[in-house]
């Protein structure tokens, strides 16, 4: 900001001029002059930031002063939104800061990031608190509000979970996380928002009350209404089998090794990996094809780690055999996608079929979309003030080399869900290294958020590295930007760590790359040319790729995989 021209700027009228000693944290400053905002043509009234009839104050300090902080003058509350450092012979001298004078009660917290030092400082109600981890519940009222609950086909709230055992009730009793009465999902609340960018650095804010110059997040405008809350998936999705009236567990098992078919035991033997067949439980469907005799589907009758046993007559052979889970993606009367506990994920499904078996719940019920993922991004990095969420809360099921998941069960899930029942609304972290079952990540209810199996994003179309975005899920297709919003951005050109972010406000998407896996943004940026899809969080193998910025915009939607899976939101 050009301190000179204050009033062109704002559009004001000065009150009065002089000099008035008032303390910033302790430090003693001098306001030079206080300014009304008497016009509707100022600049910053356009842009939402104040409005008429708030007052201006312009002040300078020897003292560090930041965006976002606050002092209180003559029993007012004042907020810092411009600063200027104004150096001599190579030293900062002092800054200069305009202030507005907030009508409401400060209600608001968020984070700067100077791209350029890779530097982090807390705004608002935060300031002065360190980084990179988190200050807890009592100063993040939005975050805490985060809770898992039980949602029915409706979208109705049947019954809250104990914050710290998700096996419960909130009152205590035992709670019902198998889907008997419902989804279990984490509701999170609307919330505020405003992003700003001056220089190099980048100040993201939230707050829980809508204040000037904070809009509404996009992902509390859903199919253009705005709802106090939205509700993601506690666990990674599982397909309920429509047919078979059960949940059931993912599990594609590839062509590449020979199967063995039993005839007299009614076995199927896959020898050449050490858990193929573990995400299998008794009375799944399976479907097996590529064989002369025993096409066909199977219902699991004993299970095994490489040799499972089924109801039907099978005839003995040996063949490059296709196993996997039945499953049925038709629109409207095929399989539901699904948040229960106790399930392997489903998996080896387009991003389309995802979307598919997410409506088939009902009205409301979509996959994870591309707003959703943005304000659960911008809740960690507010509590948080670090990209690096492998730091912050940890690896998480990411830490797996390709050669470990490839010799275990050759890239299907590994867990099952539900791991983090214990850990209730909290967040947590265990990663064992490779190999080791067990490793998993879970923000605030959030299992798995990033790694193990990468998820599919919807609401989010890129076409020759342009991304065009929607949260209206009737318009929700692939390779279309009809419905869709262009972000007046192009990704990078090329793969790499992101480096630096483009200036908008929806979204964390990379302007640059270059980077590495502990500077910067800290995780990994996929793109391509043409129609591309999105997904996000990395997989168990992608190490320090992996991680709450991590983006994979290089599938075409046709693509499906062993590693790749979704979840379920309302």
């Amino acid at each position: 900001m050009n301190f000179d021209n204050l009033i062109e700027q704002y559009g004001t009228s000065i009150v009065y001029k002089n000099k008035i000693g008032v303390g910033i944290y302790g430090f003693e400053t001098d306001i030079k002059a206080v300014l009304n905002i008497a016009s509707a043509d100022a600049k910053y009234v356009k842009q939402g930031l104040i409005q008429v009839g708030d007052f201006i104050a312009h002040f300078k300090t020897s003292q560090v002063v930041s965006v976002g902080d606050r002092i209180t003058y003559d029993g007012v509350d004042w907020e810092i939104m411009s600063v200027e450092k104004i150096t001599y012979m190579g030293a900062t001298a002092y800054y200069m800061a305009a202030m507005i004078r907030t009508i409401d009660p400060i209600v608001q917290y968020g984070v700067t990031w100077d791209e350029s030092a890779d530097a982090y400082a807390r705004t608002g109600t935060l300031h002065g608190t360190a980084v990179g981890s988190s200050p807890g519940n009592a100063v993040l009222p939005i975050q805490a509000a985060m809770k898992r609950c039980i949602l029915n086909d409706a979208g109705v709230v049947q019954y809250y979970l104990d914050p710290a055992d998700s096996t419960k009730k909130a009152d205590g009793s035992p709670a019902n996380i198998d889907g008997t009465d419902g989804q279990v999902m984490v509701e999170m609340p609307a919330f505020y928002y405003r992003y700003l960018y001056d220089g190099s650095v980048h100040l993201w804010e939230i707050s829980p009350v809508a204040k000037a110059g904070f809009t509404l997040h996009p992902a509390f405008v859903k199919n253009g209404v705005n709802v106090s809350a939205r509700y993601i998936g506690a666990y990674e999705g599982v397909m309920y089998d429509v047919s078979a009236s059960r949940y059931t567990n993912g599990v594609y098992d590839p062509v590449f090794d020979q199967t063995t078919f039993t005839a007299a035991t009614k076995t199927i033997t896959q020898p050449n990996r050490t858990n193929p067949y573990t995400p299998l439980q008794v009375g799944d469907k399976i479907k097996v094809s590529g064989t002369a005799n025993n096409n066909g589907t199977f219902t699991v009758a004993t299970t095994g780690d490489q040799s499972i046993t089924v109801e039907e007559d099978l005839v003995d052979e040996t063949a490059s055999a296709i196993v996997e889970t039945e499953k049925d993606w038709t629109a409207t009367t095929g399989d539901k996608l699904a948040s229960v506990s106790g399930k392997a994920p489903i998996n080896y499904g387009t991003r389309a079929n995802f979307r598919a078996a997410a409506k088939n719940r009902g009205a409301g019920w979509r996959q994870q979309d591309y707003d959703l993922i943005l304000a659960i991004q911008l809740l960690y990095l507010v509590e948080y003030a670090s990209f690096n969420s492998q730091s912050a809360i940890g690896k998480g099921l990411t830490d797996w080399g390709g050669a470990s998941w490839l010799n275990y069960n050759r890239h299907n899930p590994i867990n099952y869900t539900g791991i983090s029942n214990s850990d209730g609304n909290g967040t947590n972290n265990v990663d064992n290294g490779a190999g080791v079952v067990g490793s998993y990540m879970s923000y605030r209810g959030i299992e798995n958020w990033y790694g193990h199996i990468l998820k599919w994003v919807d609401g989010i179309n890129i076409n020759d590295r342009v991304p065009y975005v929607s949260n209206n899920d009737s318009t929700f297709a692939d390779n279309t930007a009809t419905g869709y919003i262009a972000l007046g951005i192009a990704l990078p050109p090329s793969n790499g760590w992101q480096s630096t972010l483009h200036k908008i406000s929806r979204g964390f998407l990379p302007a640059a790359v270059g980077a590495s896996a502990t500077t910067k943004i800290t995780d990994y940026f996929y793109g391509g040319s043409g129609w591309r899809v999105g997904l996000h969080g990395g997989w168990a193998s992608d190490t320090t790729l992996a991680g709450a910025f991590f983006w994979q915009l290089a599938y075409l939607s046709s693509d499906l995989e062993r590693q790749t899976g979704g979840r379920l939101a309302y």
